[in-house]
């Protein structure tokens, strides 16, 4: 009886002692090892986002760099007159006069009525974009050239690295333009007619730059 007790006591001893806590430890590190396999797991794929989004990193950086010029964090007008004069200079027409007004704060566009009774459509547009951080200035200039230059001209700086809205858009014929043209019922001005043209219309500052 008391050899059956011993071989029991020893048992219960070796299992609290020895067995149990080195399963524990087991049981612990299979939990660990499965959380690690968990983390890679994640990092694995954050990893493989990072690549491809870094795959088209300089076609972003062009974007973001033409997008500085388009708008940029400062008023720069010296840049957007060079680039008229040189537009002015490709198609041949003469800029005779350019006014510059006072820059005012963006006014965001009020919503629109789609006919529909109680309805509006509301303006597109990024809540960071601000009266705070956006600046709107208005831009004038005045230019003599052949009517197809001219339109050719406009076209051009509308399109330019410099971001311009026109709003208005008007010409007359020059001192010493040719007669015009009739086509069908309605007369207009012959392509090689010399007009006197205004453009008026806007740059923008985004202050802190493109983001």
């Amino acid at each position: 009886m008391g050899l059956s007790l011993l071989i029991v006591v020893v048992v219960v001893a070796g299992w609290l002692i020895g067995i149990a806590p080195q399963l524990a430890n087991a049981s612990r590190a299979n939990a660990d090892r499965e959380a690690v396999l968990k983390q890679n797991s994640t990092n694995e794929a954050t990893l493989r986002k990072l690549k491809n989004d870094y795959v088209g990193i300089d076609e972003i950086r062009t974007q973001l760099a033409l997008l500085k010029v388009s708008v940029p964090s400062s008023g720069e007008i010296s840049t957007f007159v060079t680039e008229l004069n040189s537009l002015a200079n490709t198609n041949r027409v003469t800029v005779r006069s350019i006014t510059v007004n006072d820059a005012k704060p963006y006014t965001p566009a009020a919503a629109t009525s789609n006919g529909a009774a109680g309805t509006n459509n509301p303006p597109t547009t990024n809540p960071r974009i601000t009266s705070n951080n956006f600046i709107v200035i208005p831009v004038q200039f005045s230019v003599t050239g052949d009517y197809s230059n001219v339109l050719e001209f406009v076209h051009e700086v509308q399109v330019g690295s410099r971001l311009f809205l026109i709003s208005n858009l008007s010409s007359t014929g020059a001192t010493d333009a040719k007669a015009v043209v009739v086509r069908g019922n309605k007369s207009g001005p012959n392509a090689f007619q010399k007009v006197d043209a205004t453009v008026g219309g806007y740059v923008y500052v985004l202050l802190g730059g493109a983001k």
